[in-house]
């Protein structure tokens, strides 16, 4: 485990390094001039070089990467370019909205895929394993803006059970939270839901065809004893890794939802930074979405011997 835990954090290191500087000189690509943006349209020459001066941007960009390089390992990523406040602040304030959001998709993708999943292995080319594919092929076929569209219009216009957009802190209404957090979860999670249907379904009707589960219920064991019991810990296998891929990409693909809900979360952040060449928001955004992804995919990867003992985490099983 110690070999194992060691070798995945110098990969993630470089893998880090390689993406931030990807990012860095990715963003100076971008058309325009983030000291013009800042000081208006009406600045003269003085005023922007006075700019470019204060945030260093005249300094050639390897000089710029190393000056920033070496604050973000001392988890500084800089001042904010348009709101002159600390990147780390403003992510401390965004991130729990969409790492709220976040996981309130994959609730709902769960809660709905896998009992789905489970009922279509089991009563494999019935009308229910009809059904489910057939609304999982919705859910893959229907764009996440149309969907969040049409439930404005029918749940927040039409009936008015909850409202169609803002955000309220949990800590000071959770019920407000919830009421506003639930549509935009619906929405990121009937994706989700479809796409793991699917997989839960092929999975255990694998499973259900092992050696190990032919003898369970030649033991007499009851259909639901062999299903849960044996079936379905193996058969959640490749569900969780694509659970934990979809995790990271919840946390830097919720843009579309967040800005049809008003959201004030990464989506709306990473957005406003691009159009107004905010540097170090866009960077710090980027390294910590990449960051959370390599954490997800090692706690995906340690979470296969909770599932399976048989299976280590060098990536093999006991006799092989």
């Amino acid at each position: 485990m110690i070999e194992f835990l060691a070798r995945r954090a110098i990969i993630s290191v470089v893998t880090l390094l390689l993406i931030s500087v990807i990012v860095f000189v990715g963003v100076r690509m971008i058309p325009g001039d983030p000291a013009r943006v800042l000081a208006g349209a009406d600045a003269d020459a003085a005023g922007i070089d006075e700019i470019r001066e204060k945030y260093g941007l005249n300094a050639p960009i390897p000089v710029q990467y190393v000056r920033w390089l070496a604050l973000a390992v001392r988890g500084d990523l800089g001042e904010s370019i348009r709101t002159r406040l600390p990147v780390t602040r403003t992510v401390a304030i965004k991130l729990p909205i969409t790492l709220e959001l976040a996981c309130l998709s994959l609730l709902v993708a769960v809660a709905i895929a896998v009992p789905a999943g489970v009922v279509a292995a089991v009563r494999r080319n019935s009308v229910w394993d009809v059904l489910a594919s057939g609304v999982s092929l919705c859910g893959v076929s229907i764009p996440n803006f149309w969907l969040g569209i049409m439930l404005i219009l029918l749940v927040s216009v039409r009936i008015g059970w909850l409202p169609a957009s803002g955000f309220v802190p949990i800590a000071d209404d959770p019920l407000g939270n919830l009421r506003r957090m639930l549509m935009p979860a619906l929405v990121l999670g009937a994706g989700l839901a479809a796409v793991l249907m699917r997989q839960t379904r092929n999975a255990m009707i694998e499973v259900l065809s092992a050696d190990y589960v032919r003898t369970a219920r030649a033991k007499g064991l009851a259909q639901p004893a062999v299903v849960v019991r044996h079936a379905l810990r193996n058969g959640l296998i490749p569900v969780v890794t694509i659970l934990g891929l979809q995790m990271g990409a919840l946390m830097s693909g919720a843009v579309v939802t967040e800005q049809i809900f008003v959201l004030p979360g990464f989506g709306r952040l990473i957005v406003e930074a691009v159009f107004t060449r905010d540097y170090p928001v866009v960077q710090g955004v980027v390294l910590l979405t990449a960051s959370s992804y390599v954490l997800i995919n090692l706690l995906v990867d340690v979470s296969y011997t909770v599932l399976n003992p048989r299976i280590r985490v060098r990536g093999t099983a006991d006799g092989a």
